[in-house]
């Protein structure tokens, strides 16, 4: 006997007709493992042991090989009250103990390993398999198990008196649907146990045929994490398609389970859009496939907007902030058509400091309000709707900054990307519907960047000669102080061009610049466009700020009302500013079109730093030169 099964071995020797009937009949035997065994026995302690109608819904009357699933996946047991045995097969799962390319299932359970080949002593054909969970606990009160609407009406069939399905059985009956659920063969069907509809549309047939999927029996396991299924709910006008999610919660390893319904083809009635419910008990089989009984009905989207977002625990610093501006809570309220882009509170995690506030912006400033607003946009968009537009949207947020939407890659497997504020973001979770609009979940805080402005000036390219300046001077340059994220500054940043413009009025001592003769130059005019006192944007330039004290030195702000342009000025020399608000983690960046610095910046009182620009192969020949002079001078020695 498999050392694994010794406590199902134990079953079998406490009857007599057991040991006879393995001895000589052809059967199939799917018997869990002492794991699943302790499994069973702790999670229902009322049924500690095995009776034996449990352990004969074990046993199948005739031998079965895995190359028989997908023909004849339903088989009956010993236990004839019992439901019977749906057997699949899964491709390409890595997990699969058998091989790297398909699992095998009865019921829930997977089958870690088969013996298909075995015969008795009168020459019957037999098979083993091992399973990881035991089969079924729920027994039926009668001579045979339940079709699925027979169990929705009557639940204390299987012992579920606590769970009332009242409601959703009058709402299959009130649209004659209940031959939907009596009808013979593998279906799967979830049942909704609280029905509070507060949205559109009505429980209508297409509501009720959403909760079906035909010709399939999904268990948990089976049905896979994020597979789409068709649903009932499903021809000319109205497509929707169910999934599996598994979220494990965020500081236990507790897993949850939920079913989403996707409606992806929608009418004036129906809305687009996902709606997500706990599963609440899963994997019930019955006569006509299996049962999930669900926390609330799919495809209504029956929630606003605010309530999902207090809801979601993974979104709780998205909404503790909205919380914190109630005008912007009641202009989300208002507008009954919109888009919401919800970061997840991952997305918040790198842009706090030790403290959990967030760096360069109060969490009760207007700056935090406009951020807010960057994430509503007041037109609903969906995935569909994209599809429909060639995977492209430009729109604008609430706080009037550009939104770009975009579906990347080949279906079914694109994904919803969102950039603005120069940031893009992937959706981790798209079209989920409300009663007020949709909400995507997005990865990452629109308008926040997460990189410093040491990386936003590396990857602009009209700042490369800024940063080749600054490089200079060794491990310890001038470009470190910009990636100090315990600082906030405002960097008026010269383009490439005002340093091309720089070289041709002051080509000698732009030479020294660029060769690093004197790094100590460099920093002092680069200092000259950096301020260390606070993260500037361009709203303050232009209404608040007369002059900005720099690390060297002092640069009035000019901004010109007729053209909204602004410039900074250093001792009568004028810059403008030709593109602004490059915001980085710890700071901002405005590009400027002239080099604030004169001749008499480059005045030295100390020797140039030769060490740090001279050659590799320059140092090798002092290093040969001083060898041989201390050889000659040991030789006159």
């Amino acid at each position: 006997m498999h050392p694994e099964l010794t406590m199902f071995k134990e079953l079998i020797d406490k009857e007599a007709i057991y040991p006879l009937m393995l001895n000589s009949w052809s059967m199939t035997i799917f018997a869990p493992t002492n794991q699943a065994m302790k499994n069973f026995i702790e999670n229902n302690p009322s049924s500690a042991s095995f009776d034996a109608d449990l352990f004969k819904y074990h046993i199948a009357g005739l031998p079965i090989k895995r190359e028989e699933f997908s023909n004849s996946p339903v088989v009956s047991s010993f236990a004839g009250q019992f439901a019977p045995l749906y057997l699949s097969m899964l491709e390409s799962n890595e997990n699969s103990p058998m091989n790297n390319q398909k699992s095998y299932f009865v019921n829930n359970a997977l089958i870690n390993a088969a013996i298909e080949d075995l015969k008795t002593s009168n020459g019957q054909d037999q098979a083993l398999y091992i399973i990881d969970e035991v089969l079924s606990v729920f027994k039926p009160s009668k001579s045979v198990a339940p079709t699925a609407f027979e169990l929705i009406k009557e639940p204390s069939l299987y012992g579920l008196d606590n769970i009332d399905l009242t409601q959703f059985a009058s709402h299959i009956e009130s649209n004659k649907l209940d031959s939907i659920f009596s009808s013979p063969g593998l279906h799967t069907f979830f049942v909704p146990s609280k029905i509070e509809s507060r949205g559109t549309p009505d429980f209508d047939l297409y509501v009720v045929k959403a909760h079906v999927v035909e010709n399939k029996a999904l268990f948990l396991r089976t049905m896979g994490d994020r597979r789409n299924y068709k649903t009932m709910a499903h021809d000319e006008k109205i497509d929707v398609e169910v999934s599996f999610i598994n979220k494990t919660l965020r500081f236990t390893s507790e897993k949850m389970h939920y079913v989403q319904s996707n409606t992806i083809k929608n009418d004036a009635v129906h809305k687009a859009g996902r709606v997500l419910s706990r599963m609440i008990l899963a994997n019930i089989p019955i006569k006509n496939g299996v049962m999930h009984i669900i926390e609330k009905p799919l495809m209504l989207m029956d929630m606003s907007i605010r309530d999902f977002l207090r809801e979601q625990t993974k979104l709780k610093r998205f909404h503790g902030l909205l919380e914190k501006h109630p005008d912007v809570l009641s202009e989300l309220n208002r507008h009954s058509n919109k888009t919401v882009l919800a970061p997840d509170d991952n997305a918040f995690a790198n842009l706090v400091d030790n403290n959990q506030k967030f760096a360069g912006i109060d969490e009760n400033s207007e700056e935090m309000k406009k951020l807010l607003r960057q994430h509503l946009v007041y037109q609903q968009v969906s995935s569909s709707d994209l599809r429909r537009n060639a995977g492209y949207a430009n729109l604008s947020s609430a706080s009037n900054i550009p939104v770009v939407f975009r579906l990347i890659g080949i279906e079914p497997h694109s994904r919803l990307t969102v950039e603005s504020g120069d940031v893009n973001a992937t959706s981790l979770m798209s079209d989920i519907g409300a009663s007020d609009g949709i909400l995507h979940i997005i990865d990452r805080v629109l308008g926040m960047p997460f990189n410093s402005i040491l990386e936003k000036v590396i990857d602009n390219p009209l700042l490369n000669s800024t940063l080749n300046i600054g490089s200079q001077g060794g491990t310890q340059n001038w470009n470190t102080k910009l990636a100090d994220q315990n600082k906030r500054y405002t960097f008026f940043a010269p383009s490439n061009q005002a340093w091309s413009e720089f070289s041709l009025e002051n080509p000698s001592e732009f030479k020294q610049l660029d060769n690093g003769i004197y790094p100590s130059i460099s920093r002092t005019i680069l200092d000259r466009h950096l301020s260390a006192k606070g993260q500037f944007n361009k709203k303050d330039l232009e209404q608040s700020l007369k002059k900005v004290d720099t690390i060297q030195g002092e640069l009035l702000i000019i901004p010109d009302a007729k053209t909204r342009e602004i410039y900074v000025e250093w001792e009568g020399k004028k810059a403008k500013i030709i593109e602004s608000d490059i915001y980085g983690l710890n700071g901002v960046v405005h590009i400027i079109d002239k080099v604030l610095a004169k001749r008499r910046d480059f005045k030295v009182n100390s020797a140039p730093n030769i060490h740090c620009h001279q050659s590799p192969l320059l140092s090798i020949l002092s290093f040969v030169c001083l060898c041989l002079m201390h050889w000659k001078l040991s030789q006159h020695s």
